[in-house]
C-alpha cells in the first residue's frame, strides 16, 4: 500500500474510533495535600450496577457518537460481559465531516481489537484490520488506545476500573428512557488535572439503560459517546473474523514522516 493510502487509512481509523488518548495527567506535586471531597462516593452505586451486569452477561444496543471535527457515529452493537474483558462487536455506519457516511464494522474478542471498513482496508481480499494492545507494529501503536476508548463506551466497568474510588456523584434525578422510569447520575472521576465527566443512566432492575462518556481528545476536538442499551440477557455471538480475512498494513515509516513536495 502507498504511503497515501496508509495515510487515508490512519485518518479513517480514527474517524471511526474516535483518535487515541490523550496524554495522562500529570502526577502531583510532592508534599500536596488533598482536601476531602464533599460530594458523595459513586463506589456503592458502580459495584451494584456491575453486579447486576455480571448476573446479565449480555445486551444489545446503539451507540452514537459526536467525534467532534471526525465526524459522527451510529451504530447497532452487542456485548457479552462473560469474560474479564468484555467481548463486543459493533456494526453501522460513520460520516466524515463534508463525506458521504461508510459502514463500518468493528469487534473486540479477548482484548483483540478487530476494524473493517472501505478506506482501511488493509490488503485485497483481507478487508479486517486486527489491532493487538500493545503490539509493536504500525496499527497497534496509532489505535489500541482507541479500541479502548471504544470499550468504555460500551462497558461502564471499563471506564470505572481502577477508578472507582475516586469516582463522585456530581447529580442525580429522575429521569425516562423509551418511556421508563430511570435514575441519571452525573459521575465526575477527580485527576490532579482536572475531572473526566460521565452520564449513567440506571432503570428500575439496577441495570445500566444509557450512559455517555465525553472527553477532550487533542487530535479530534470534544469526543462524546453514548451507548443505550436493550435486551439484557439477550444470546451474543461474539467472534473474530475468519483469519484469512484478516490483513496487515506493510511496516513503514508513519504518515507523520511524509513531506509534501516543495
Amino acid at each position: 500500500m502507498p504511503r497515501a493510502g496508509i495515510t487515508a487509512a490512519v485518518s479513517a481509523g480514527l474517524v471511526l474510533l474516535a483518535a487515541a488518548c490523550s496524554a495522562p495527567p500529570p502526577r502531583p506535586s510532592p508534599g500536596a495535600v488533598a482536601r476531602p471531597d464533599p460530594r458523595p462516593t459513586a463506589a456503592p452505586l458502580i459495584d451494584s450496577v456491575n453486579q447486576r451486569i455480571a448476573e446479565r452477561g449480555s445486551v444489545r444496543g446503539t451507540v452514537t457518537g459526536d467525534l467532534g471535527l471526525l465526524g459522527e457515529l451510529t451504530a447497532e452493537s452487542s456485548v457479552n460481559y462473560h469474560k474479564p474483558l468484555a467481548d463486543l462487536s459493533l456494526t453501522g455506519h460513520n460520516q466524515p465531516r463534508n463525506q458521504p457516511r461508510q459502514r463500518v464494522e468493528v469487534a473486540v474478542v479477548d482484548g483483540v481489537g478487530y476494524l473493517n471498513s472501505p478506506m482501511t482496508r488493509p490488503q485485497p481480499n483481507r478487508p479486517w484490520l486486527r489491532i493487538v494492545p500493545g503490539g509493536s507494529d504500525f496499527a497497534a501503536k496509532l489505535l489500541s488506545p482507541a479500541v479502548e476508548q471504544l470499550r468504555e463506551a460500551l462497558d461502564p466497568r471499563a471506564a470505572f476500573a481502577d477508578v472507582e474510588q475516586a469516582t463522585r456523584i456530581q447529580s442525580s434525578g429522575q429521569d425516562q428512557i423509551d418511556g421508563k422510569p430511570v435514575t441519571r447520575y452525573d459521575l465526575r472521576v477527580a485527576a490532579p488535572a482536572g475531572e473526566r465527566g460521565y452520564e449513567l443512566w440506571v432503570d428500575e432492575a439496577g441495570l445500566p439503560a444509557r450512559f455517555s462518556a465525553t472527553r477532550d481528545v487533542a487530535q479530534a476536538g470534544r469526543v462524546s459517546l453514548t451507548s443505550t442499551y436493550r435486551d439484557w440477557g439477550a444470546p451474543t455471538n461474539i467472534q473474530a473474523p475468519p483469519e484469512h480475512l484478516v490483513g496487515a498494513f506493510p511496516e513503514g515509516p508513519p504518515p507523520e514522516a511524509e513531506r509534501p513536495p516543495r
